[in-house]
């Protein structure tokens, strides 16, 4: 009870001091998405949605003139924190006319869970990346039915497997298939699926995130797929272990919390971290499913512009390690805005002895760009590359 009581006591102090700022929001004035409303929620713990979801919502409002609300998880202080916090400001899903979502392990108030379930009940399209086929878990009560491992016949794999037709299942869903940090893939678009509008101008993609093995519904358009790498950086050294996988998939349906089915166009990707959006054809997707899950398909272009509005440094992915700390939302607002800003530190690594953790070494191994940025952070900071 007692940490029922300062959960709650928490959650009030960070929606009191949010509504004192305005969400994130981009708006262009010339082009085919005037007048057209995109939501990002951007509340995953590891492939860097904070970063995602600012780069593209830039691009689609500045270059086609959509108008791009960013909504991030909030800590009590106001920074922008990866996972495992109240999302502010989710009433503006109100009047959206598509959600783009890149989340993971959310445990949100009943209030602000009900607001994205709402808007799958009015039947919104949807893009989803990575991580948003388990966006859910250790919800309780009310919205429990949305966890990725929610296993009751009224809403079975929960958010996730309803709205994207997979959830975070090993044998029957979704699992890794390569090896984080150290495989990189090759994403490429399905011969059946070559005329699709998505995949107008759509080349090969090199994916940092690797793999998963994805599982698409039998209702599902098969869009791309993927062969895992031997190297992390792009490379034809691929993986005879690892054979092509699927890795993403388009639907024109999907069942809501309530249970109804719901005409809407869906989009979903296993690729999707702030790395893997350094690749052109990687953004054009993206940009593409957007204008599809609409029903703007035709305003997609085989060479239409998906260059960065602003300077892009992404971060690495990890969890608990390598998200930006003291970010602000407004701190990434304008055209001009650096997605993260300049000197924001990484957090988890304050402390040498970070360095027993597994993941952080492999993250350091590949990339020595980071490991400098990191010295000049934390000049005590020792880590030596493997040759």
């Amino acid at each position: 009870m007692i940490n029922f009581i300062l959960r709650t006591l928490s959650v009030l102090f960070l929606l009191a001091g949010s509504l004192t700022a305005s969400p994130l929001t981009f708006e262009g004035t010339e082009g085919p998405g005037v007048g057209k409303h995109i939501v990002f929620i951007a509340n995953d713990h590891e492939y860097r949605s904070e970063e995602v979801c600012p780069a593209i919502a830039k691009i689609l409002a500045k270059h086609y003139g959509f108008k791009c609300t960013v909504l991030f998880g909030i800590n009590e202080e106001g920074f922008i924190q990866a996972g495992d916090v109240p999302i502010p400001h989710l009433e503006v899903l109100e009047d959206a006319d598509l959600l783009f979502f890149v989340a993971r392990f959310m445990n949100l108030p009943d209030e602000q869970a009900e607001k994205i379930v709402d808007y799958f009940e009015r039947g919104g399209p949807v893009v989803g990346l990575r991580t948003s086929t388990h966006s859910f878990n250790g919800q309780k009560g009310k919205w429990e039915k949305l966890n990725y491992n929610y296993s009751g016949e009224d809403y079975d794999g929960g958010l996730g497997k309803q709205i994207f037709g997979n959830t975070w299942d090993k044998e029957l869903g979704q699992s890794h298939y390569g090896s984080n940090h150290q495989m990189g893939g090759t994403v490429s678009g399905v011969s059946s699926a070559k005329d699709h509008p998505i995949m107008a101008g759509v080349g090969s993609i090199h994916a940092y995130s690797g793999a998963y093995k994805s599982q698409p519904p039998s209702d599902a358009t098969p869009l791309l797929e993927v062969q895992v790498l031997n190297t992390f950086e792009p490379s034809d050294e691929i993986n005879p272990e690892r054979p092509i996988v699927n890795a993403g998939w388009s639907r024109d349906s999907y069942v809501a919390p309530s249970g109804e089915q719901k005409d809407a166009r869906v989009v979903y990707t296993s690729f999707g971290t702030s790395e893997d959006l350094l690749d052109e054809d990687a953004r054009r997707f993206v940009v593409n499913a957007s204008f599809w899950s609409l029903g703007m398909e035709g305003s997609i272009k085989p060479d239409q512009n998906v260059s960065f509005v602003g300077e892009f440094a992404p971060s690495p992915y990890s969890s608990n390690a390598f998200y930006r700390i003291g970010v602000k939302p407004q701190d990434l607002a304008g055209w001009d805005s650096r997605v993260m800003p300049a000197g924001a530190k990484f957090a988890g690594l304050e402390d040498a002895s970070k360095l027993k953790n597994s993941r952080i070494t492999r993250v350091l191994q590949n990339r020595p760009w980071t490991l400098e940025e990191i010295k000049a952070m934390y000049p005590d900071f020792e880590f030596k590359v493997k040759e």
